[in-house]
């Protein structure tokens, strides 16, 4: 088990920090090459793997961060490296590099994303060399962003929405996004910068580029080595996230308003989520029982395996050395020093691919080789003579074979339990069917008879005109009608669905061929079939039948509908609206009673009368809110009374 490693940068100062402050003398003091304290605060001293000060350059950060990712990733394991901290602090340009100076992959401004992209078809190229051939790569890439809880894929042409799905095997996972194949730093580094250029992005009070999303870029590299003896193939699976997350930020600072405030109220309540798993987490390690709320974000849904899981991860605290951003360089402090205690447990993702007869004969061979082992040496490796390649195989031989066997023991087990999970759910698809079915005849009679009813009012109605009661009463039944017929699960989806069951039973019937597995999978393909089709063939009846039955429109009818979803529609939009200003305004009251509870802290450790005084107006030019500005006034003075004397 690994923890998180954990790498502090501090930008330069900006010029318009330098103006702000009238000083050029950081709020981050450096103690040690891993130690920093802020002497604002109170006296707290925090301790990372690696603090890169003012003039640490892109390349130190990718030989403290990137080049170390890319070897573990390389060697099977998952990775990520995320960059976190409030909004202007460098966390873009730390992992995509200089915006308006970015010429290229070359360029010696470029950021941790392109250097990784290099330094990893490297890898590739010279293990391909040493293997001569035998170990193939894969990488594909995917690019995504999280918008006011919402994920983009960067890589469609539209932009199209994408939704999160978990699964057994292959956990979190993002449905439909597209993935490209890379086969170079050049590909790669094309694919990075098309949705590089589709991300949202504007400016504010504190940043004229702010991102106002999270980015996600996803390579997934695969390696596969093919035994030329048993036919087998090993693969590696590794996935490397790389995350550009959205700076926090203070209303007060950044004088966001409208869909801007919208924007950071998403954001903060995202990283707020973070913050709380972290939290958690460091609980859970600490020996206490506590429930992680992954889901109560998509960030943290996505970044469950990073956080705690199955993955080699490594955090960029980006800070601000401007004295007017103490509090908040404080903040991002403290939250990387907890996401350091967090422990990982990374695996390697590896695999072996083959068919059932390859794996049954690969287990006989080494059975035998296994047994030839223990003949060559009955009683103990020790008593093995210096030169055994003529007595049988020698201890390298017999550790590889212990480790191909029990790889494909394991194969063996996962193909059982893959063939007893597609029977279950088979069987569960014939169940839904069933219930399907029975509903979709409940709902062709009671079609029937309504349709006999509008047969019945129409001959005895004169000249065939039905009044307009009639009529809307007509048009609840059928609209009630089509809302039931729109409940129901999409038979295209069922269709999709049961092509996917055909081509695992037809694997299914292969393995239980092959392996002399005689049971019956519980129904068969064509029954499911015949389900299936009768389920459609019901399904479209309804809509036949829906379709025949007339309904004279009534345009005054449509007219005051319409105005009344209109004027729904202003009311729901007031109502968030409003519902985003309060959330933003409790979370600015929640941020400003922590500015108070660290105030009184501070005020408690103070050693001095003039640092009461400094840390009474520091925290009084954080508050925002009238109510704890003015209790805060109120503590300062007892506490500068209490000093005074």
């Amino acid at each position: 088990m690994d923890n998180i490693q954990v790498f502090m940068r501090i930008r330069p100062l900006s010029e318009d920090e330098y103006r702000r402050d009238r000083t050029t003398e950081s709020a981050v003091r450096f103690l040690s090459e891993s130690t920093v304290s802020i002497p604002s605060q109170r006296t707290e001293n925090f301790t990372f793997d690696f603090v890169g000060n003012e003039t640490c350059t892109q390349q130190d950060v990718f030989d403290a961060v990137g080049r170390r990712a890319v070897e573990r990733c390389m060697q099977g394991y998952n990775g990520t490296i995320f960059a976190y901290g409030q909004t202007g602090s460098g966390k873009t340009f730390t992992m995509q590099g200089a915006r308006d100076e970015f010429t290229g992959p070359t360029d010696e401004l470029r950021g941790l994303i392109p250097r990784c992209f290099e330094y990893l078809f490297k890898r590739i190229s010279e293990e391909e060399v040493r293997t001569n051939g035998r170990v193939k790569y894969l990488c594909k890439a995917s690019y995504v962003e999280i918008y006011n809880e919402t994920i983009y894929d960067l890589l469609d042409p539209v932009m199209r929405t994408c939704a999160v799905r978990e699964d057994i095997k292959r956990g979190v996972f993002i449905d439909n996004v597209t993935e490209e194949t890379v086969q170079d730093p050049t590909e790669a580094y094309d694919v990075f910068m098309r949705g590089t250029h589709s991300r949202h992005v504007s400016a504010t009070a504190m940043n004229r580029e702010s991102s106002r999303s999270h980015s996600l870029l996803m390579l997934v590299i695969q390696s596969m080595t093919e035994s030329e003896t048993d036919g087998l193939t090993e693969v590696r699976e590794s996935v490397f996230n790389l995350v550009d997350l959205a700076g926090s930020e203070r209303q007060k600072l950044a004088n966001t308003t409208g869909l801007r405030l919208k924007e950071a109220a998403n954001i903060n309540k995202s990283l707020s989520t973070l913050g709380n798993v972290i939290n958690s987490l460091v609980d859970i390690n600490s020996g206490k029982s506590r429930h992680v709320n992954y889901r109560d974000s998509k960030l943290t849904f996505l970044l469950r395996d990073s956080l705690g899981g199955n993955s080699v991860t490594f955090i960029i605290a980006n800070v601000s050395p401007a004295m007017c951003n103490d509090a908040e360089t404080a903040s991002t402090l403290r939250f990387a020093q907890r996401a350091k205690m967090i422990r990982n447990k990374a695996v390697v993702n590896h695999d072996v691919q083959g068919n059932v007869p390859q794996l049954q004969a690969e287990i006989q061979r080494l059975k035998q080789q296994l047994a030839q082992a223990q003949l060559a040496q009955p009683h103990s490796t020790a008593a093995l003579p210096e030169n055994t390649h003529g007595a049988g195989p020698s201890i390298k031989e017999h550790a590889t074979a212990q480790y191909l066997l029990l790889l494909a023991l394991r194969k063996l087990q996962e193909s059982e339990s893959q063939r007893s999970r597609y029977a279950e759910i088979i069987c569960e698809l014939k169940e839904s069917l069933d219930r399907k079915r029975r509903q979709i005849q409940q709902q062709n009679l009671v079609l029937k008879l309504h349709k006999a009813e509008i047969d019945t009012l129409r001959r005895n109605s004169p000249e065939h005109i039905i009044s307009s009661a009639e009529n809307a009463t007509l048009r609840e039944e059928i609209s009630g009608l089509q809302s039931m017929l729109a409940s129901q699960p999409d038979y295209t989806d069922l269709l999709i669905e049961n092509m996917q069951l055909n081509s695992e039973l037809d694997w299914m019937q292969k393995s239980q061929e092959s392996s002399a597995v005689s049971a019956p999978v519980g129904i068969t393909r064509n029954e499911a079939q015949q389900a299936l089709d009768a389920l459609v063939e019901s399904r479209l009846a309804i809509v036949d039948i829906c379709s025949d039955i007339p309904i004279i429109p009534d345009d005054s009818v449509y007219d005051g509908l319409e105005e009344k979803i209109k004027h729904a529609r202003h009311q729901i939009n007031d109502l968030e609206l409003h519902r985003d200003k309060l959330e933003f305004q409790i979370a600015s009251i929640e941020e400003d009673w922590q500015y108070v509870s660290d105030g009184i802290r501070d005020l408690a450790n103070a050693a001095t009368p003039e640092m009461t005084v400094l840390i009474a107006e520091r925290t009084m030019d954080s508050i925002v809110g009238d109510q704890a500005r003015n209790t805060w006034s109120s503590i300062s003075e007892i506490y500068r009374n209490l000093s005074g004397h």
